[in-house]
C-alpha cells in the first residue's frame, strides 16, 4: 500500500507539454494549393513533423538518385499554439532573425534557406497555420496558400 502511494506521488510531479494530440510524429500525406485547387499526394516525399513540447522538427528523407541512399534533412522551430492557431517562430532558437536552425548533422551551414523550408508548406520563415482538424490520428492545417493533411504515427 505504501509503495502505491509513493508511486502515485512521484508520478504527480512530472511535467506535460499541454499539447494533447498535437505531440507526436506526423507524416504529410496530401497538400492542397488553395489558389489553384490543385492537390499533391505527398506520401512518397517522406515529409514528417515531430512535435514535442514547444519544439517541432520538420524533417524529410529524399532518395539520392546517384547513390540510391536516403538524404536526411531537418529544420527545428519553436512554435506557439493558441486555440486553432499554430505559429512558427523563426528567430526563437538564437539564430539570426527570420532563419530557422537546421539539423547540424546534415549541413555545413547551420541556418536553413527558404528553399529548404518551403517543402514543409511554408510561404515564409515565420509561418502561421490554422488548425482545422486535430485528433489522435489526423491533423489538417491551413495557411494562406496551402491546406495540408497529416496522419499520426
Amino acid at each position: 500500500m505504501l509503495a502505491s502511494v509513493l508511486t502515485l506521488g512521484a508520478c504527480s510531479n512530472y511535467e506535460t507539454s499541454g499539447n494533447g494530440d498535437f505531440d507526436g510524429y506526423w507524416q504529410l500525406e496530401t497538400m492542397d494549393t488553395l489558389s489553384t485547387g490543385g492537390t499533391t499526394d505527398m506520401h512518397d516525399s517522406l515529409v514528417f513533423w515531430a512535435v514535442q513540447h514547444h519544439i517541432i522538427e520538420l524533417c524529410s528523407r529524399q532518395a539520392d538518385p546517384q547513390t540510391l541512399a536516403y538524404k536526411y534533412f531537418s529544420v527545428f522551430y519553436h512554435f506557439e499554439r493558441s486555440g486553432d492557431t499554430l505559429h512558427f517562430i523563426a528567430d526563437s532558437l538564437g539564430q539570426p532573425k527570420d532563419m530557422p536552425v537546421i539539423d547540424l548533422r546534415s549541413a555545413a551551414d547551420p541556418y536553413a534557406t527558404f528553399e529548404q523550408v518551403k517543402v514543409y508548406g511554408f510561404s515564409r520563415f515565420d509561418e502561421t497555420f490554422r488548425v482545422l482538424q486535430l485528433d489522435g490520428d489526423n491533423m489538417t492545417l491551413e495557411s494562406q496558400f496551402y491546406r495540408m493533411y497529416f496522419r499520426k504515427y
